[in-house]
């Protein structure tokens, strides 16, 4: 052999033994295949094949070999071993056990849908206050910043030692929130919004204003109004006029040539601590009194509802009956009140037009014996009327 054949030739063993990859043939029988009753896993090491078949909540360990575009093995049972074998045929795998065929599609793996932010990221605007609910993981309400997370129609803020799991639904720019009394809407905002309800700190003091078109000052209920950059407010000592004008948590008024300026408060929403909303005080408290002696029976039962939206509703009623030297009698009453609500860790302010503005102390308490939860406001117990969980 001459030196030219010696060297083609070893060319031509190399190019043999180099064979390109992308013409390697794709494996027929490794995979995953299944129909509605089984699956079938395999992967392949050398020439031979492992895997397993799920069948009716049994896993059977399968060990085969392909010989002639044909796959044959075993897989066991219950401590029997079965013989089994498969053919390929375009994306389907026929296995034939005892006389029984079974066809088997292959299973393609879904595409990892693209990366879309969550749709609660934005500002969103609520009966009492601006809620921002950041891409980076955090929530803003008033000055509390909070880590949230979102799992299907749950979302749940975390901060102040404390976790609250609030449900949801969303229907395009409205996010809805709901509590075991009530719920809260919240619209998103764009940034041409200049709606202005909330909590503002002013040069005299917090002014509240809601969506329901009212607002109260100093403790003085007012209707009101806005048209582009005009404010109008109506109350009790009449009505004015003011030049609006709002950038982002800044506010001024010009009244009568005079400049008013507020910031929003920081106390607007809170979870977990500080003033503001606290979504699990939210729902109906109660407490009822009843005595039955000779002198007759007394019964009085009194209820007051914190709604999300910041609003809130009281109910009272008592009566008494017995028999007097004279006769018997008989005497009945009811009080109802209405307004809106605040809360801190240890009190609650409550602003109606019945009482005004008042602030009652704040205890949370379980029942003795129940372990319901309850509220304890100036040393008055109220027990939850609904199913919630002890406090902790």
């Amino acid at each position: 052999m001459t030196f030219f054949q010696r060297f083609t030739f070893s060319i031509f063993a190399v190019a043999l033994a180099a064979q390109n990859p992308l013409a390697t043939a794709a494996d027929p029988f490794s995979g995953t295949f299944q129909n509605e009753q089984m699956k079938l896993e395999l992967s392949r090491k050398g020439q031979d094949y492992s895997g397993v078949i799920f069948l009716g909540g049994q896993s059977l360990p399968v060990r085969a070999k392909a010989a002639a575009g044909k796959l044959a093995g075993t897989f066991e049972s219950q401590g029997q071993t079965y013989n089994f074998q498969a053919t390929r045929a375009g994306t389907q795998i026929s296995l034939t056990t005892d006389g029984t065929t079974h066809l088997l599609e292959r299973a393609v793996a879904a595409a990892a849908p693209a990366a879309q932010p969550p749709a609660v990221v934005g500002e969103w605007q609520g009966q009492t206050g601006v809620v921002r609910v950041n891409a980076d993981g955090t929530a803003t309400m008033g000055d509390k910043t909070h880590r949230w997370t979102v799992e299907g129609n749950v979302i749940t803020f975390a901060g102040n030692g404390e976790s609250i799991k609030v449900p949801f639904e969303m229907a395009g720019d409205t996010w809805t929130w709901k509590f075991p009394e009530g719920q809260l809407a919240l619209t998103r905002m764009k940034a041409s919004d200049t709606t202005i309800a909330g909590s503002w700190q002013g040069p005299s003091g917090n002014v509240q204003i809601n969506l329901d078109g009212t607002a109260t000052i100093s403790g003085v209920i007012y209707r009101y109004t806005q048209a582009g950059n005009q404010l109008t407010l109506s109350g009790p000592d009449g009505t004015f006029v003011a030049a609006l004008q709002r950038a982002g948590d800044s506010m001024t008024w010009v009244v009568n040539g005079k400049t008013l300026t507020f910031q929003r408060a920081a106390t607007t929403w809170a979870i977990g601590g500080g003033g503001g909303l606290l979504p699990e005080l939210v729902g109906k408290w109660c407490q009822a009194t009843n005595l039955n002696n000779s002198a007759g029976t007394y019964g009085r039962s009194a209820c007051f509802t914190l709604v999300a939206d910041g609003s809130f509703k009281y109910a009272s009623d008592s009566s008494a009956s017995g028999q007097l030297a004279g006769g018997a009698y008989g005497t009945a009453s009811d009080n109802n009140d209405a307004g809106t609500w605040t809360a801190t860790a240890n009190t609650i302010t409550s602003t109606s037009k019945k009482t005004g503005v008042r602030t009652f102390r704040l205890e949370k308490r379980n029942h003795a014996k129940t372990g319901d939860p309850m509220l304890v406001l100036d040393g008055a117990q109220f027990t939850t009327a609904y199913l919630k969980a002890p406090w902790r």
